[in-house]
């Protein structure tokens, strides 16, 4: 991950945990691997204890107006602690993966 990427992902957890102060943050994908494109999106993963409406839309927001002033696409996916931890999609290839190679804010 380059400094720039790690300042972004640790400006997007700052925001997202002043909606959601207990929410891990990882992201993964290129940009964690260090491979991405300049257009490559950032792919993040957020989670949290309940996903709710409104949690969703402030985090898509946050998401938005940070990747808006930084001139990329934040791609964040919501999932409860118990789906990440617990639940089938525990076993998914995508948690898999953000297991392996996220990078924590």
């Amino acid at each position: 991950m380059t400094s720039e990427d790690r300042r972004i992902l640790e400006l997007f957890a700052e925001r997202v945990r002043t909606v959601v102060p207990a929410a891990r943050i990882s992201a993964f994908g290129s940009r964690a691997r260090g491979t991405a494109h300049p257009e490559s999106d950032f792919d993040l993963c957020v989670i949290v204890p309940a996903v709710t409406p409104q949690v969703r839309e402030a985090i898509y927001a946050i998401a938005w107006e940070i990747g808006f002033a930084e001139g990329c696409v934040l791609a964040p996916i919501l999932l409860s602690r118990d789906d990440f931890d617990d639940a089938p999609l525990s076993a998914s290839t995508l948690v898999r993966s953000i297991r392996r190679e996220g990078v924590a804010a």
